[in-house]
């Protein structure tokens, strides 16, 4: 699954296991859905810069970008990502329909007007200092949008005056089992472990879950529901994390899976909750592979965890540590079995059997963690970041639940479609999970 030029400007490589789980889920939703593609990933900054012409300025650095990390102009063409080098016309052509100044007050009232994308695109909306970017998950993951903000903003902070395009190939992004060295084709017993990997959880789903109309209403608008922890509180729940010996990203799980138990439907698998968490994969990558310089690419993959319900606060969030702490470290065999699991995946989701299994009704978790191991608060040139924020499109599927501290405040972020959720209820969702944590660590 390398890279391979197929004319002088023209490149292209298949899709690995979980670019191509996103591929077939975004086309099934468009096909459904005016176009509108499940799981586009969305991010928002607010920015305080110290230039005369901003809007040449993050134009440039967005061009500059395409050249640094070509993987940002990929599109895909069945089951293949391609890249095409551009001439001065096809840049300008891109520029045009990828950097585009929206006349919204804020990106709340933009994520409501926006159309569905053939490739990644940067938004400036001059009204409110906001910088809003769209991009495909299978062109990126979520701590790779984090690291593509670093990029981003270190290209606006020491432009590169002279680009010439011609030369950015040697710089896509390679499947992730290609920098390790891994064979493509499984042995049988890996074959055989990733099979039973992903039907250990295919078999258990759904589990609990909260009242929704996933797969009995027609998908409405995909909205973001937020809850920002004021900074002394994040403090005291880091410290009290700390003390029990589990981290933050383990205890906002478990809050989560006490808030589905509060208000689960009672019709759902009540005895227990089933997901597939997200682990960032990057710190197992040799460099650059590791790093910003290679924010656009899919490094990450979704684990199948259960657990038996009703278990206390303290014991789910004591198995989610360890789960987050034990499920890669230490273990490569796990990390070679990744890819074969999500090519598993990839192919069982086109089938008519798993396209006619029930939905789960949960949202999926992801914990980015401390947004500032991937993007400062402070660049050169007087460039500040001073809000941050993170979703993704739910058109036809799951909803997902991301959370991460910035600026010494927890952010909790619930992506979900108002045709199958109704936002009041996502927003006591949030305030359980605030009141649980609350309620079990600092009382």
């Amino acid at each position: 699954m390398v890279w391979t030029k197929v004319s002088d400007a023209r490149w292209e490589r298949p899709v690995d296991g979980l670019e191509g789980y996103f591929v077939v889920m975004a086309n099934l939703s468009a096909s459904l859905c005016e176009g509108r593609e499940h799981y586009t990933l969305f991010s928002k900054i607010k920015l305080e810069t110290g230039f005369e012409d901003v809007t040449s300025a993050l134009k440039h650095a967005w061009k500059q970008i395409r050249y640094e990390q070509p993987q940002v102009a990929t599109t895909v063409e069945g089951m293949k990502k391609v890249y095409e080098v551009p001439d001065e016309k096809a840049l300008e052509e891109w520029l045009e329909s990828t950097f585009i100044i929206s006349p919204a007050s804020d990106a709340e009232e933009l994520y409501k007007s926006v159309k569905p994308i053939k490739q990644a695109t940067l938004y400036y909306l001059p009204k409110s200092s906001e910088l809003v970017f769209r991009g495909h998950h299978h062109t990126v993951d979520g701590t790779g949008v984090l690291l593509f903000w670093h990029s981003y903003l270190d290209a606006l902070a020491s432009p590169n005056k002279d680009i010439k395009f011609g030369d950015e190939h040697v710089r896509l992004a390679p499947i992730m089992e290609e920098t390790l060295g891994y064979p493509e084709q499984p042995t049988q017993e890996q074959n055989d472990k990733a099979t039973a990997l992903f039907l250990s959880w295919a078999t258990a789903m759904p589990g609990i879950g909260p009242v929704s109309k996933l797969g009995a209403a027609p998908s409405g608008q995909c909205q973001n529901a937020e809850l920002l922890f004021p900074i002394e509180t994040t403090k005291a729940i880091i410290a009290a994390c700390k003390s029990r010996g589990f981290s933050v990203t383990a205890a906002v799980h478990a809050a989560y899976v006490g808030a589905v138990v509060k208000f689960a439907d009672p019709s759902s698998k009540l005895a227990e909750y089933v997901t597939a968490a997200q682990f960032n994969l990057r710190p197992y990558l040799p460099e650059p592979y590791s790093t910003s310089k290679h924010a656009l690419s899919v490094y990450y993959t979704p684990i199948p965890y259960k657990i038996n319900l009703p278990t206390s606060f303290l014991d789910v969030a004591k198995s989610l540590h360890e789960y987050y702490q034990t499920t890669f470290k230490s273990n490569p065999e796990m990390l070679e079995l990744k890819g074969h699991f999500t090519r598993v995946l990839c192919g069982a989701v086109q089938t008519p059997e798993f396209l006619a299994s029930p939905v789960s009704k949960d949202a999926l978790v992801s914990s980015l963690g401390v947004a500032e191991r991937y993007v400062q608060r402070e660049y050169g040139n007087g460039i500040k970041v001073k809000d941050l924020t993170l979703g993704v499109d739910v058109v036809l599927g799951m909803s997902m639940f991301f959370f991460f501290t910035f600026h010494d405040q927890l952010k909790l972020v619930y992506s979900f479609n108002d045709g199958f959720e109704e936002p009041e209820n996502i927003q006591k969702y949030l305030e359980e999970v605030q009141a649980i944590l609350v309620k079990e660590l600092l009382a």
